[in-house]
């Protein structure tokens, strides 16, 4: 192609992006006198729907209560929904949201295998985020519009560690992660805690989070004669691991992370004794009877109910105060001490858009229901 050809195609392609620019101005301006428009990020399909829907029945619940209450300054609240299927899609979803929708801030992702494309797009955009769930470490990170409702794994990955050596008293762990920022993450900071206890890693590998056969790396595992197999996987990975464990005659007990949490692993069948860590995230019987009110059914409830509706609530009271415009959100978010949360009893972030305190709960599964250990 000539050198005339390129010059029209790349005076055209500026156009374009002109053009495109100042239609987003001009559609951002018209929504002043419309809806407030939120978007959601989470999975709405794959192995781990049971996460967004858990957490869509939260964030109903606050809109109906916003909105009942006469919305936000007089205008009704938004919510647009869209699929991030707990993996990269989260990139195309926030690219959608922040460029298309317009939206004025974004609630998820619940996984961080969507979060880490999906930020830097939040980030170039200033878009005021709020992360439900996704928690590997240095996702929040910095000054920034980034924030996280849910304490990071840094954390995670310690507590884990004393638990399992001064909790469970065990020695030898071998490590089996979901090769994503999620898995990453959590095994670094919990092999490097472990070991500093006095702890060893007798095997630390990963699998693709769609993997199919673990059984080279089981077989392995199995030699090394470990204590405990620290296994912070997705649910489908879980399940095969598991599966495999069986079949290979393993019976050493298996410590997961908060990603076991939905109902795609505890009705596997194969999850029965299983412990696994989540965030201490408050969930009372009322604000359980009030999401199954809504709902008209026995709606599947876990730690992404609440976590979706404090979230949407925060928003709902930081643009009331400071307005819609995204810089605005930021400043108020940064400033934040929420006290009225379900998931906790005060909600405040660090530097880094984290939260300030965090908690821990230890789960077995009995049959299907996780059953709380005492710490």
């Amino acid at each position: 192609m000539g050198s005339k050809m390129w010059l029209i195609i790349g005076i055209v392609v500026v156009a374009l992006i002109v053009a495109f620019a100042y239609m987003r101005g001009t559609d951002t301006a018209v929504s002043e006198s419309g809806p407030i428009k939120i978007g959601v990020s989470m999975p709405l399909s794959g192995e781990a729907a049971s996460y967004g829907e858990a957490g869509r029945a939260g964030l109903e619940l606050a809109l109906k209560e916003i909105n009942d209450a006469g919305g936000v300054n007089g205008r009704t609240v938004e919510l647009i929904y869209e699929d991030d299927t707990c993996d990269s899609t989260g990139a195309t979803v926030f690219q959608k949201l922040t460029s298309i929708d317009n939206v004025v801030a974004i609630i998820g992702p619940v996984c961080s295998a969507a979060a880490g494309p999906a930020l830097p797009i939040a980030r170039a955009a200033g878009t005021p985020t709020i992360l439900i769930g996704a928690s590997a470490p240095g996702l929040a990170g910095g000054d920034d519009s980034i924030f996280s409702n849910y304490a990071s794994d840094s954390l995670q990955g310690k507590f884990v560690a004393d638990y399992v050596y001064n909790t469970l008293g065990k020695r030898k762990v071998a490590v089996l992660y979901v090769k994503n920022d999620w898995g990453q993450g959590l095994q670094q900071v919990f092999s490097d805690s472990f070991t500093a206890l006095g702890g060893t890693v007798v095997f630390n590998d990963g699998a693709a989070q769609d993997a199919t056969d673990v059984k080279t790396l089981l077989t392995k595992i199995k030699a090394e004669q470990p204590d405990l197999i620290y296994l912070p996987a997705y649910p489908a990975l879980a399940v095969v691991t598991l599966r495999q464990m069986k079949d290979l005659g393993m019976i050493t007990p298996v410590m997961g992370g908060d990603a076991l949490v939905g109902d795609e692993f505890l009705n596997s069948g194969v999850a029965d004794g299983v412990m696994y860590v989540t965030g201490a995230v408050g969930t009372p019987d009322s604000f359980k009877d009030k999401v199954k009110a809504l709902s008209g059914s026995d709606t599947a409830i876990n730690i992404i109910t609440p976590l979706g509706y404090d979230a949407l609530h925060i928003l709902a009271n930081v643009i009331a105060e400071k307005g819609t415009d995204p810089k605005a959100i930021v400043e108020g978010l940064k400033g934040l001490n929420y006290t009225s949360g379900i998931s906790f009893s005060v909600i405040s972030y660090d530097q880094n858009g984290d939260l300030k305190e965090a908690a821990y709960d230890v789960n077995v599964v009995k049959g299907k229901t996780p059953e709380k250990l005492s710490l």
